[in-house]
């Protein structure tokens, strides 16, 4: 049996937002990682999809300067919370994971590249699309790939 292509989108927040706000988009079938900074802009909440996780964490690489420098830190919490929505969606046959930060190229890149080798482990097929060049933050990577390999066995 052959499983259906995922998408995984890789995107800044003003175009996911206008991605799931636009004519025709299957919200049922989309889940959606965001990090934000602070509020969370009304026009995102309009267009939630079903499977959501808003997220909030500084683009930081190490623990220690965030520490040094009083950032937030995408912690363990963080990590299990968007890897239990992501496998839930997985689950539910979501046909679109998009990912997005403020510029759309290192934390929402760094979520998307932990998502991607997970979905590869799985083999279950997918095309990854960034509407910038990414620079994936390695943080956010490891943390969301270490949560996601805890809720593997749900999917297996």
């Amino acid at each position: 049996m052959t499983r259906p292509l995922k998408k995984v989108l890789v995107l800044p927040h003003r175009e996911a937002i206008t991605h799931l706000g636009s004519f025709g988009a299957q919200r049922e079938k989309s889940c959606w990682i965001a990090v934000f900074k602070g509020k969370i802009p009304e026009s995102a909440k309009g267009v939630r999809p079903r499977f959501f996780a808003f997220l909030e964490f500084d683009d930081v690489e190490k623990e220690e300067t965030a520490y040094a420098f009083g950032l937030l830190l995408f912690d363990e919490e963080q990590a299990r919370w968007a890897a239990q929505t992501l496998t839930e969606a997985l689950e539910a046959g979501c046909e679109e994971f998009i990912f997005s930060c403020d510029a759309g190229r290192s934390r929402s890149a760094g979520l998307a590249e932990a998502f991607a080798t997970f979905l590869k482990e799985l083999e279950i097929p997918f095309e990854k699309k960034h509407s910038r060049p990414p620079s994936p933050n390695p943080l956010a990577k490891g943390r969301l790939y270490q949560a996601l390999k805890g809720f593997a066995q749900k999917l297996l």
